[in-house]
């Protein structure tokens, strides 16, 4: 999975997500995805305008698609596959 944080041209923050075959396989074995919005440095409180979903094969091909959307404001947080860290 892929995560990024935007600006977006309101001025209110975007959360873009990536997901993989991996993860499809994951959330069709019932297993949900969560995702803690700290971990791209989001604080309690933020307005959120717009959450985006994307998806592509393979890790790789995420990160080749996140290259066309991001800008000069966005962060972006690639969580290798089996780290234990929430996802």
């Amino acid at each position: 999975m892929v995560k990024a944080k935007a600006v977006g041209p309101d001025g209110r923050t975007v959360i873009v997500m990536g997901i993989s075959d991996g993860n499809v396989a994951r959330l069709k074995a019932g297993q949900p995805i969560a995702f803690d919005p700290a971990a791209l440095k989001i604080a309690p409180g933020t307005d959120i305008g717009l959450i985006a979903l994307f998806y592509a094969a393979t890790d790789q091909e995420l990160a080749r698609t996140l290259k066309t959307l991001i800008g000069p404001d966005t962060e972006v947080l690639v969580v290798p596959r089996g780290d234990p860290r929430q996802q």
